[in-house]
């Protein structure tokens, strides 16, 4: 593997480890008794937010100079996470600190992929997808260790990896001085880029609710204890990181031989089917059980992180080198801004609507728009 693919690799897991480390580090900052659990949900939900929405200014920076924007990214994230070790009465600020820096990577880095690998687009993702699955499942193993350690402690690990990582890439992400004109954001205005930006933050939607109410919804469906809730839940968050490896292994060659937008359409149409057999397993429309929920959310797991790199491939398609990273920033700034939005919607659903099934009926609004485009792109050709 080149350095810089390493490089993007690390960076993308790095980013996914403390996005999901951090609400693990929560249980320990509460288990302190110092930091309210509500206040540090509400900070959290901010970091989000901030590690969302930062994608916008993330994306046009990244367009200038994306190994500048890697670097300031990481730096900032060394900044938060150091602080909130540090000065453990700052910790939410720090968060948002952090999470503003963590904003910088997916637009910028999955950019410098999208131009390095023109060709080969979409199995350069997949393998990039790889590193991010890979830090889904470091990062709250780590973030564990508060038991023995402290939530300080861990906090200063995670910012001393940003530093390690910060200068193992120095020098190697392309620097530019690109010019971002009119011209290369008139792709985002048209309707194959339109109709790919709803079936991100639709499937970005379902994917936030799935992943944070797990617990919630495996509690109030098992006759069992909160613990007993929360460790099927954690299998079942694993299975679902771990078949997204495969996901992107199978994915990748497929995008680059029959191209991204078929790929787009039927992985999602497979996180459908994922959500639904796993909302049927528990409601007992179907038999197997948690056997099935667990296959249902493994299936879910491998189509999301499958459909990623298609849609950024697709995405990487519909626009130049130009205004590939802003494009990238305001898909990511949807899909990820917004989406952590999914579980408070799902809990307001809940007096008219059972949680798994809004989570089907979230899964299924990505579909419609990705046949949408799939239809449209074919119409071109």
């Amino acid at each position: 593997m080149k350095r810089l693919d390493l490089y993007l690799a690390l960076d993308h897991g790095f980013t996914h480890a403390v996005m999901l480390g951090v609400p693990v580090l929560i249980l320990g900052l509460a288990h302190d008794g110092d930091h309210p659990r509500a206040a540090l949900v509400a900070w959290f939900a901010l970091a989000g937010m901030a590690y969302g929405f930062g994608a916008l200014p993330a994306g046009w920076f990244a367009a200038r100079d994306p190994g500048a924007t890697l670097s300031g990214g990481l730096a900032l994230a060394a900044v938060g996470l150091a602080l909130a070790g540090l000065m453990p009465s700052l910790v939410g600020p720090a968060l948002i600190i952090a999470g503003a820096g963590l904003a910088a990577y997916h637009p910028a880095g999955i950019g410098v992929l999208a131009e390095r690998y023109p060709h080969s687009t979409g199995r350069a993702l997949a393998r990039n997808g790889i590193g991010g699955n890979v830090g889904q499942v470091v990062g709250p193993l780590l973030a564990g260790t508060w038991i023995w350690l402290t939530p300080a402690a861990v906090f200063l690990l995670f910012a001393g990896a940003a530093l390690v990582l910060l200068a193992f890439g120095y020098g190697v992400a392309p620097r530019g001085g690109r010019r971002v004109g009119r011209a290369a954001l008139r792709p985002l205005l048209t309707a194959p880029v339109v109709l790919m930006q709803f079936a991100s933050a639709a499937n970005g939607f379902a994917f936030r609710a799935m992943m944070v109410l797990l617990p919630l919804v495996l509690y109030d469906h098992l006759d069992a204890s909160a613990e007993h809730a929360t460790l099927v839940a954690a299998a079942m968050v694993t299975a679902a990181t771990l078949a997204g490896i495969p996901g992107n292994l199978l994915v990748g060659p497929a995008i680059d031989r029959f191209g991204p937008a078929p790929l787009v359409a039927a992985t999602n149409v497979a996180v459908l089917t994922g959500v639904a057999l796993y909302a049927a397993a528990l409601a007992g429309t179907l038999p197997g059980g948690l056997v099935l929920a667990t296959v249902g959310v493994a299936l879910f797991g491998a189509a999301t992180y499958g459909s990623q790199p298609a849609l950024n491939t697709l995405l990487a398609q519909l626009t130049g080198p130009e205004g590939r990273s802003v494009l990238y920033g305001v898909t990511f700034a949807l899909r990820f801004g917004v989406s952590f939005g999914a579980p408070l919607l799902v809990l307001a659903l809940a007096p008219w609507l059972a949680a798994p099934a809004t989570m089907t009926l979230l899964a299924a609004l990505a579909v419609v728009p990705a046949l949408m485009v799939w239809r449209t792109i074919s119409r071109r050709c």
